[in-house]
């Protein structure tokens, strides 16, 4: 059973360029397709290979300092995902330093996950004689966990009616010593049920917005996320002249979960009336690509239970990506219900033999050109563009551009087929 106690000293900050370990191995490498030459690593704590925005970086640590990436396959390395990590009760920093990794995978090593069985599941939820123990990332796919972020704490379906120590200390205190109301918001209306299920996700703001975003959740004593999970309800967006907000991750994923996009006018305005205001009045309708309505579209489409907006599509990738846009990508196709294939042959013979219907079948060659390149005949994007036209000619598929598949996202419908 994981530990119910998070130390305050247990500060989760890390740069990620670095990366750490402790002395245990085992099971963090593992022979990738039967070959003992190519290794492939494996987190310590979920036993995953996997990276995505979910999961973070891997994180590479021998006797609790950093390791440099020529020494990452060393036998004394312990890998694991940051968010993994972060999660784990008994690990904290001293400086660059780690501390407990080796002891706290030794005791998540007895432990099974109640979501996917496997062991390694070092978050406990918070309620003291709870016996459930999860992976964070499959505790984060459970709908009903809730979740503390600021002190990562989780309290399992069965007890998310219990409060946080935060909670408790605020609700306990029915005044405050100069009497003031101005940290008090009503939740009498009727438009806030369901209030302390909000999870609260900041974008694109400014560190002053960031302040009054993370003061306005500690008032109402819900969670204010740094990063987007699916549990977030409310992304709070800033947004320029026009009203546009900036298109993000957090903004497209939220469109995609059906969550509010908000103006951080709406923080501003329930800060000051001290009660908590409407939410609609303040949702965002336009993007700094010029896309509108996306964020009312994607949550009446939630609201009714529609099919997801690339359920049935299937996306092939052509051309060079920075990997970390490319999981964005692949992340956001995944959530809209579609599917990546990663292999062209696999494509071609599935599409031939009548497993995938042409018309589902996407090419995507990637718009941007590499840093210095300029467009002409034999530009890399002028390239994959023909490359994807000869695939897509061949099978009898459309041809796309990365670019569409974050437009159509961002209006919460599918674009045109046009190059």
């Amino acid at each position: 059973m994981s530990p119910k106690k998070n130390p305050a000293k247990r500060q989760k900050k890390l740069n990620v360029g670095h990366l750490e370990s402790g002395s245990i191995s085992g099971p963090h490498l593992r022979s990738n397709s039967g070959s003992s030459d190519v290794k492939e690593i494996v987190c310590g704590f979920c036993q995953s290979s996997k990276l995505s925005m979910a999961t973070g970086p891997m994180l590479h640590y021998a006797n609790g300092k950093p390791v440099q990436s020529s020494n990452i396959f060393d036998s004394n390395v312990i890998h694991v995902h940051k968010k993994c990590v972060d999660w784990a009760p008994r690990v904290y920093y001293a400086g660059e330093n780690i501390i407990n990794l080796e002891k706290e995978l030794e005791r998540s090593g007895q432990l099974e996950c109640s979501g996917c069985g496997l062991k390694g599941a070092a978050l406990g939820c918070y309620m003291k004689h709870c016996r459930k123990s999860f992976h964070v990332l499959c505790a984060m796919k459970i709908l009903h966990c809730r979740w503390d972020f600021e002190n990562f704490l989780m309290f399992c379906p069965s007890h998310s009616s219990l409060k946080f120590p935060s909670e408790k200390s605020q609700f306990g205190e029915k005044s405050s010593k100069n009497n003031s109301k101005s940290t008090q918001i009503s939740f009498g209306a009727s438009s806030q049920k369901g209030v302390t299920e909000w999870v609260l996700c900041g974008s694109a703001l400014s560190t002053k917005e960031k302040f009054l975003l993370v003061k306005f959740g500690e008032t109402i004593c819900v969670s204010v996320s740094k990063y987007w999970n699916p549990n977030v309800t409310h992304v709070i967006t800033a947004t320029d002249v026009n009203g546009a907000c900036c298109r993000t991750i957090k903004v497209l994923m939220a469109i995609l979960h059906g969550g509010w996009i908000l103006k951080i006018d709406w923080v501003k305005a329930c800060m000051e009336a001290l009660y908590l205001v409407d939410e609609e009045p303040y949702e965002v309708s336009l993007d700094n690509y010029g896309c509108r309505d996306g964020p009312k579209t994607g949550r009446l489409r939630s609201l009714d239970n529609a099919p997801k907006l690339f359920k049935d599509l299937i996306f092939y990738f052509i051309g060079d990506f920075v990997p970390t846009y490319k999981i964005d990508l692949v992340d956001l196709i995944r959530a809209a219900g579609g599917f990546v294939l990663a292999c062209k042959n696999k494509l071609v013979a599935q599409v031939h033999d009548g497993r995938i219907a042409p018309s589902t079948a996407l090419v995507v060659y990637n718009l941007e050109p590499p840093q210095g390149s300029m467009l002409r005949e034999d530009d890399p994007v002028m390239l994959w563009k023909r490359e994807a036209e000869v695939l897509a000619a061949m099978i009898g598929s459309h041809v796309i551009s990365d670019q569409w598949i974050l437009d159509s996202i961002a209006a919460c419908r599918l674009q045109p087929f046009t190059l």
